[in-house]
């Protein structure tokens, strides 16, 4: 017996490549679909959105009101968005007002009036709006579960996908007939958190069809409601670059000898080090290296502005503004406070994908942690970011502060050190009464290297790797000693002793 192959479901586009990815391709055509949510939330506004998307593809779209907004309010409001063009709304949306029918024949006619509007203008899309509104006029709940019965069959027979849009409560929605007899159910929130409101999405229901579960993210602004998927990691298909061997320069004089060569190609590294000690500016080498050498870049900062960056890049001789108008480079500045973990990763994948990059430099990861919620969506923030990079073929390399100055050193990174690929530790020493930058790779995956602890020299010409701290002991405490036992402290000629490291 020849096995039939499995059919195809057609999928409405909702306008948003985004929200379709969430939803499996799209809402599946002719499906009836819930669309809940408090008042505020976007549900309309989302509606009418995706029915002028459909409407620039030729659709028919039908928008039924009921007795929540009057139809030319409704007008007057969508016309301050982006999406909102008359011409479409005359010859490809369609909206019919249902309140008088209903105010004078009660709910039973809903169905009635509904298929004859259907019948007239021959939709692919029809919104009710608000569906809510219809229980007010049925407090028999036999009735209201009979009303939506028929509207569901009314308009399966002429294949329309469905909309039933309103002001539904999150515990409504388990308990109300239209729920039932729904194919698809989204609901759409507005959340407290601290002094801001975060808006998300959640489909609850896709009868037949796989979508992504979970709490995700929108804005709504001029050009209407954006959506940005929860962060995730890519999946794991094998289709993303394999290892091949092949080392990327850091463009720091001395630090690839210590690597072996390099970094590994499309390994992820984190930079440690206190403040000051040239994090940035080892970032910015790695930057100016790919550009050079026809790999472009991407700095995402969350600390020093593009123009300070370009500010400091001008003092080590880089003009950063003319990479970046030879698209050799993109700096995008996002502040902690306002940053969201969904939007950001969704907005860094879009840069690194439009440019192409080869090259990413995150600085840095103590500021992101200041702005994300928890220390679990922080984790997921990273581990999502660092795989997709690697999956878009771009070398990432993270930089992190460590608050200790002088002294003993705790690797910081948040828990992220363990999962980085290459871990770098920059440091200061005191030798002589002066300060002396010092910088080593403690940790290479699957390469050989070099583990000693060597100068960093930073000036006019940028970061220089020097050699190491000969006949020193204890260069990593921050206040090395002479070796051979002398427990005396290293000091300049003429020089009063240092004090001992603790």
């Amino acid at each position: 017996m020849k096995l039939k192959s499995k059919p195809v479901v057609e999928r409405l586009s909702s306008g948003s490549a985004e929200l379709d990815s969430i939803l499996g391709g799209g809402f599946p055509t002719g499906s009836g679909a819930g669309s809940a949510g408090d008042p505020g939330t976007g549900k309309t506004v989302f509606t009418l959105q995706m029915m002028f998307h459909l409407a620039r593809q030729g659709r028919r779209c039908l928008y039924c009101t009921t007795l929540s907004e009057p139809t030319l309010k409704l007008i007057r409001y969508v016309q301050g968005f982006d999406f909102f063009d008359p011409a479409l709304l005359k010859e490809r949306i369609v909206i019919r007002d249902l309140g008088a029918a209903i105010r004078a024949d009660g709910i039973a006619s809903v169905a009635a009036q509904v298929k004859e509007h259907v019948e007239r203008d021959e939709p692919d899309l029809v919104a009710i709006d608000s569906a809510k509104a219809l229980h007010d006029f049925a407090p028999d709940h036999g009735l209201r579960r009979a009303v939506f019965y028929d509207l569901a069959v009314t308009l399966a027979g002429w294949e329309s996908t469905t909309f039933l849009v309103g002001e539904y409560r999150s515990d409504e929605v388990g308990e109300l007939p239209e729920f039932a007899v729904a194919d698809c159910i989204i609901e759409l929130r507005n959340r407290a958190r601290e002094l801001t409101t975060l808006r998300e999405v959640e489909v609850l229901k896709l009868r037949g069809s796989h979508y992504e579960s979970g709490r995700h993210f929108f804005d709504i602004d001029a050009s209407g409601l954006t959506f940005y998927p929860r962060v995730r990691a890519p999946e794991q298909t094998g289709t993303g670059p394999l290892p091949t061997g092949e080392r990327v320069s850091t463009g720091v004089k001395g630090l690839d000898a210590l690597l072996g060569g390099g970094l590994p190609q499309h390994s992820a590294t984190v930079v440690e080090g206190s403040t000051g000690i040239g994090k940035t500016v080892l970032g910015l080498h790695f930057l100016v290296a790919g550009a050079r050498a026809g790999e472009p870049g991407v700095l995402f900062t969350l600390e020093e502005t593009p123009e300070q960056l370009r500010g400091i890049g001008r003092g080590f001789g880089w003009d950063l503004r003319e990479l970046e108008q030879r698209q050799r480079l993109a700096i995008l500045y996002t502040s902690p406070v306002e940053l969201s973990t969904d939007h950001f990763l969704n907005d860094a994948r879009r840069a690194v994908e439009r440019l192409h990059a080869r090259r990413v430099v995150f600085d840095s990861l103590t500021s992101a942690a200041l702005g994300v919620s928890s220390e679990p969506r922080f984790r997921e923030l990273i581990h999502a970011m660092t795989k997709h990079f690697r999956a878009a073929g771009a070398t990432a390399l993270m930089t992190s502060e460590v608050p200790e100055f002088l002294g003993a050193t705790q690797l910081g990174a948040h828990g992220i050190s363990p999962a980085a690929d290459n871990l770098i530790l920059m440091r200061y020493l005191e030798i002589e009464g002066r300060l002396e930058r010092a910088i080593s790779v403690l940790k290479a995956r699957g390469i050989e290297h070099d583990t000693a602890v060597c100068r960093l020299v930073i000036n006019r010409q940028g970061a220089t790797v020097a050699g190491g701290f000969e006949g020193l002991h204890g260069v990593l405490t921050g206040v090395p000693r002479p070796m051979g036992g002398s427990a005396r402290p290293v000091r300049r000629e003429g020089g009063a002793p240092q004090p001992n490291a603790s």
